[in-house]
This record gives structure tokens, C-alpha cells and sequence, in this order.
């Protein structure tokens, strides 16, 4: 099985490195439909996105050659750590206050309630417990000038939880409790009892808890061995990241066992300084944590990586500005280990600067160190004169006194930005007949100013304007990546912009034919005002140039499409109207009609008087009186209902007298059926 594990790291990267490939295939192939679609891109811009497809390939590929440090713990960090581990006041358990402590340590912090953690240590130990010991003990050894007595069994309690059944996490903290106490560490029954809990189970965290022990028992090359069977279990992610199944927790126990365990026989582990570098930034990635724990553990593998004899990841950072111009030409680099220290005397220079069409623009250039600051190096970018665009520099740093524990010093890459300042020249805007039986008329324009006349245009004609955008830097002709042309009717202000496109000799011209854009300008005749508005990443001078005003007219009487006012202007409001309620009868009608409803009622009182009314079974108690009152009630609720209330709340009403009714009705009937 191991040489399978071995290489599932590596084929992980390749199947991302491969789906990366595809996307941006599949992203260029996009580029090129939508420009053949469109007809507006000459052939030079396809021959743009093919370069784009071909570096795309390219720096997918590189980017999983070459893996280096990202980041490096900052003193906003820094900070954001200490908020974290201070956050276990007011203190709950044993644990949060072991990591607390230890984390502050690590962060060089003084501890003001040192004091106040020891108490909580001293009220909260459970001699009985190994985990309650393993904690409370570590607590007491973090913090200077805090004494408490272990009860006299708690030895016997911990050496009695060395078992053949005992789980690897509980033989860790029985070793490193009776080490933290004081007490005799019996390492050859644990070594015992360790081997046969890792033929159980020997997964990262087992084996991660494992090299701790390692450190201090008398034996640990054995575990030692075992190194290699750890790392061949870690996942990679996107050819730059590398971790174990279970997070941030898992990775930093086994990556610092490791590294003591090394330490503790003196040897090197089985731990390549590529992977070394991907557990690196694994560790940076997950520097914002929220848990104490995990500020702890952050901490401690990140010390580690920092001050080791076998791996030190470098890290090269920008600390200059992104964009790079003649007036701000210095790039400056900050080169540190993990904890932003300082790695003595380096040669740091830049390889190459590559441009985002994968062409060496600049090779080997020397960075000075800055005196003020032994981390920071810098140089003139602009000296070579690169033209304006994006840039990835490639840097190394080598010492000047061999030391094999740099990993990651070559091929750090920072991005930089290239900026220019940019002009319009030779800029001609004027009208032509559609048909073009006439000559042009074209007015020359210098930028800033305006055209001091009016342009007269009429729907049979054609708006045209032609310019070149001028890098000042390189001084020659350039593309921008945002160039419109825009026309603001000064009645309404209503605006409409359309894309100036450049030709294969990179001179932008503009055709804007009057009449097949009268419905898009709503037929309004009148003064406009020209604008060409052009920006670009790269562009340290965007612009909004106003070059003349425009009297544009269009046939009378013609309205289709007519827009009236400002389309964005609030529209009238919309009112429901509901159904209008049907007429209703005449009075005459209605009062027949009640009379025919009650003319039973009539006829049933007076066949009542004429038969005779027998009262002499009537007993007034409570459920006759309760059933004739309640059958009263609710013929009075209908008539209320016809003259007044709703269903809804008809319903209501019925429900309750209808059930005092119902319970009257039955005890009035079982009395009469009782009766006879």
C-alpha cells in the first residue's frame, strides 16, 4: 500500500495542474467565439488571446514546478493571535487555560495573571483524571513561581493508565504528565504499549502523538522510522498547499513531532524540502484562527519552522507598492522566515521579470540591502526600461555562508505593475456623407482643449473620429484596455456610449452612422456634447475628454421609437381597482323577501296557540336551561352575522356557543331518557 500513498500526493497535483490547463483553454476558446462573433476584434487581438492561451499553459505548468512561502506572520498577527488566546478569560476548563499560557509563551508575551491561572489550575485538578493531570501539570510548568502538590496516588493513577488497551492520545498525556511532575517515565512499558496501540491503529494523529513521545523516551528510533509512513498519508491541494485529513490540529501535532523527534536522534527527517514548503503555507493560510487551541498549535509548528537544523522556509514578500513607475521606480522586498525574522547575511536577487506574455524582459539584477532593516532589499525596476503591464519577478535568495536549511529561496515570485503615462495624438473627428460621394471634413483636436465651433450632422451622414494613444514612457504607440466614446444630449442628459476599436496598425477609428442609431439617440434632435473617456490598469492618467459639441438633426414628424422625457424619470403610479359590487335589489324586493323567510316562524306560533303548549316536562336545570338558552343564542348570532359580522369571525363565536349547546343538549336528553 505505501507505494501507492506515496504517489497520491503527486497525482493529485497533476489532475489540478491538468483541470487548470483546461479552464483556461476552455476560458481563451471563449475569448476567441465571442470575438469572432462580434466582428469587432481585428485579427491581431485573436493573435492576443492565442498568446493568452499559450501563457495560460504555461504558468499553470510553472506554478506547480516551483512552490514557495507565501506569507509570514505579521505584527498584525501577531496581534490577532494574542486577542485569541486571552479570549479563555473568564477561564471554564483546564484546556483552554493550557493553551492560553503556552500559546502567550510562544508569543513572548508576559503573562500579568500568571497568578490568577494558577489558582483556577489548583482549584480545578482531578487527581483521578490523566487528562485533568496532563493539563494542570503543563499549566504549572508554564508558569514561573506556581507550586501545587499532587496528591500522593496521582503516580498510580497515571502509570495504572498505561495499558495494552490504552488509546495513543491518553498514552501521550500520561507520558508527558509524569515528565511534567517530576515522576519516573517507565519507557520501556510504554514503548510496549505504544507499538501495540499503533498496530491498532496508526493514522496521522497516532503517529503525530507518537514523535512527541518519541522525545522522551530511550528508544525513539523506532518511531523515528515511522516518519515516512505519516507524510505519505498528507493530501496536497492545487500543487501549493499540503495537510492531513483533519485539519489545522492534525497537521501542526505531526509536522512539530516530527521536527522534535529529528532534533531529539539528530538526523534529518524523511521530509523533502518541497513538502516542507507546502506544509508552510498551509500553516500561513490558516493563521486567522478563532479557537485557542488552534492559535496555539499555529504558534508552536510555526516557531518550529522557524528555528529548526534541517528546513527553514523563506519567504520573499512585497513591501513596495504594486505599481511601478518612472516616478516611483523602486521595488522593495522584505525576506524573512516564518515569524517575519531576520536570516543573516543573504544575496538576494531577481532571476527574471516576465511579462504576461511569457517573454524574459528582464535577467539577473542584484537587490541592495537596506541598512536601516536587515529584511529589506530593493531595486530600480525602471532602470531597464520595461514597458507598461503586468510582471512577475521571479527572486532568490542565497546566504552568503552555506546553509542547507533554506527551502523555498528560489523562485519566490512577486507581482508588480508597470504604470505609464498616457496622451492622445493626432485626434480628427468631422462627418461624411453615407454614401461618401464627398470628401470628409475633418478638425484636428489637441488634447485637453475643445473644438471651438459646432459640428452640424444630419441622419444622412456619418460621425467619424480617428486617434492614437501615446505611451509617454516607451514613447510609442499603445492599446487601452477602456476606450469610449460618448454623446450626452444637453436638454434631457440622457447618454449613450459606444467602444472605440483600434486597427492592426493600432490607431483607434470610430464610425458612428446617424441614422442607423436614431432609435438608440430617441430621435432627438439637438446640441450633444463628445466625450472620449479612456482608463486602464495600467494608466497612471484615466481621462474624461470633452472634444466638441455635436448639432445633430434628425427628419420631423418621425416618432418611432420616440423617447418622451427621461426614460429613467418615476412612472405614474399603479392602482389596484377591485370588482365593483353587483347592484342590489329594491327595497320592495327585499322586504318580500323577509316576510315569505319568516312566514314558518308565524305559522308555527300560531299552530302552537291553537294545538296548545304542554310546559309540564320543562325542568329548569342547568342543561335544559343551557340547550334552550344556547339554541337562542345562535339564531340571534345568524341574525348578527346577515346584519353585521364576517364568516371568520361568525365561526369563532359558533364554535363556543355551539359547544355549551352540544354539552346541554346531551345531559337534557340522558335526563329525559332517564325520566321514562
Amino acid at each position: 500500500m505505501q507505494p501507492t500513498l506515496a504517489n497520491h500526493g503527486r497525482t493529485d497535483q497533476i489532475r489540478g495542474a491538468f483541470r487548470l490547463v483546461v479552464w483556461n483553454a476552455a476560458f481563451s476558446a471563449t475569448a476567441l467565439l465571442e470575438t469572432g462573433a462580434t466582428g469587432c476584434v481585428k485579427s491581431n487581438s485573436r493573435n492576443k488571446h492565442l498568446q493568452y492561451f499559450g501563457n495560460s499553459i504555461f504558468l499553470t505548468l510553472s506554478h506547480f514546478i516551483n512552490c514557495t512561502p507565501t506569507s509570514y506572520l505579521t505584527s498584525n498577527d501577531r496581534i490577532y493571535l494574542k486577542n485569541v488566546l486571552e479570549s479563555a478569560k473568564p477561564y471554564q476548563d483546564l484546556q483552554s487555560v493550557y493553551y492560553s499560557v503556552l500559546g502567550l509563551k510562544l508569543l513572548g508575551e508576559t503573562i500579568t495573571n500568571a497568578q490568577e491561572m494558577c489558582n483556577f489550575a489548583k482549584t480545578k485538578l482531578d487527581a483521578g483524571n490523566v487528562e485533568s493531570l496532563y493539563f494542570a501539570s503543563g499549566i504549572i510548568k508554564a508558569i514561573a513561581n506556581c507550586q501545587i502538590s499532587f496528591p500522593a496516588n496521582a503516580e498510580n493513577v497515571l502509570n495504572a493508565a498505561i495499558t495494552d488497551e490504552s488509546a495513543v492520545q491518553d498514552l501521550y498525556y500520561v507520558t508527558f504528565a509524569l515528565k511534567n511532575i517530576g515522576y519516573k517515565v517507565d519507557s520501556v512499558k510504554i514503548s510496549k504499549v505504544l507499538n501495540t496501540a499503533l498496530k491498532k491503529e496508526d493514522n496521522a494523529l497516532n503517529l503525530g502523538y507518537a514523535f512527541h513521545m518519541g522525545t522522551v523516551l530511550t528508544d525513539p528510533n523506532p518511531l523515528f522510522e515511522r516518519i515516512e509512513d505519516a507524510i505519505v498519508q498528507a493530501d496536497e491541494v492545487n500543487g501549493k498547499l499540503a495537510q492531513f485529513e483533519g485539519g489545522l490540529s492534525i497537521t501542526a501535532i505531526v509536522i512539530s513531532g516530527i521536527y522534535k523527534l529529528a532534533d531529539r536522534v539528530k538526523k534529518p527527517p524523511a521530509l523533502d524540502a518541497d513538502k516542507c514548503t507546502k506544509f508552510a503555507n498551509y500553516f500561513m493560510s490558516r493563521k486567522r484562527v478563532q479557537v485557542i487551541r488552534a492559535a496555539y498549535y499555529i504558534l508552536d509548528v510555526i516557531n518550529i519552522l522557524a528555528n529548526n537544523k534541517y528546513h527553514i522556509p523563506i519567504v520573499v514578500s512585497l513591501v513596495s507598492k504594486t505599481a511601478v513607475s518612472t516616478s516611483d521606480p523602486t521595488v522593495q522586498v522584505r525576506v524573512t522566515n516564518l515569524l517575519g525574522g531576520a536570516l543573516g547575511a543573504l544575496k538576494v536577487s531577481m532571476e527574471k521579470a516576465v511579462n504576461t506574455l511569457s517573454e524574459v524582459v528582464v535577467k539577473e539584477t542584484p537587490l541592495l540591502e537596506v541598512k536601516s532593516d536587515k529584511t529589506l532589499y530593493e531595486f530600480n525596476f525602471m532602470q531597464s526600461k520595461p514597458s507598461s503591464g503586468f510582471y512577475k519577478l521571479h527572486m532568490s535568495a542565497i546566504p552568503v555562508q552555506s546553509d542547507n536549511r533554506l527551502v523555498g529561496n528560489k523562485g519566490s515570485i512577486v507581482e508588480v505593475k508597470v504604470m505609464t503615462q498616457i496622451a492622445v495624438e493626432g485626434l480628427e473627428v468631422g462627418t461624411v456623407d453615407v454614401d461618401q460621394t464627398t470628401t470628409p471634413k475633418l478638425h484636428r483636436v489637441q488634447h485637453p482643449t475643445k473644438l471651438s465651433g459646432i459640428l452640424e450632422i444630419d441622419y444622412h451622414q456619418k460621425l467619424q473620429m480617428k486617434f492614437n494613444l501615446l505611451d509617454k514612457v516607451a514613447g510609442k504607440n499603445m492599446l487601452a484596455h477602456q476606450v469610449f466614446v460618448r454623446l450626452i444630449n444637453l436638454k434631457t442628459k440622457q447618454e449613450i456610449i459606444f467602444v472605440a476599436e483600434p486597427d492592426s496598425s493600432r490607431i483607434y477609428k470610430f464610425d458612428l452612422d446617424i441614422n442607423s442609431k436614431a432609435k438608440e439617440l430617441g430621435y432627438l434632435s439637438g446640441r450633444y456634447q463628445l466625450d472620449l473617456i479612456v482608463g486602464d490598469a495600467v494608466v497612471a492618467n484615466p481621462f474624461s475628454w470633452s472634444i466638441c459639441d455635436l448639432d445633430l438633426s434628425f427628419p420631423e414628424g418621425v416618432s418611432g421609437g420616440k423617447s418622451d422625457g427621461n426614460q429613467y424619470a418615476p412612472k405614474p403610479e399603479i392602482k389596484h381597482v377591485f370588482r365593483q359590487p353587483e347592484v342590489r335589489p329594491s327595497s320592495v324586493v327585499s322586504n318580500s323577501f323577509t316576510v315569505l323567510a319568516l312566514a314558518p316562524l308565524l305559522l308555527l306560533i300560531l299552530l302552537w296557540i291553537k294545538v296548545g303548549i304542554n310546559l309540564s316536562n320543562f325542568k329548569f336545570d342547568i342543561g335544559t336551561l343551557g340547550f334552550h338558552l344556547g339554541l337562542a343564542a345562535i339564531f340571534c348570532l345568524f341574525i348578527v352575522f346577515w346584519l353585521q359580522l364576517n364568516m371568520f369571525t361568525t365561526l369563532k363565536y359558533l364554535t363556543l356557543i355551539g359547544t355549551v349547546t352540544f354539552l346541554c343538549g346531551h345531559r337534557m336528553l340522558s335526563r329525559i331518557a332517564a325520566d321514562k
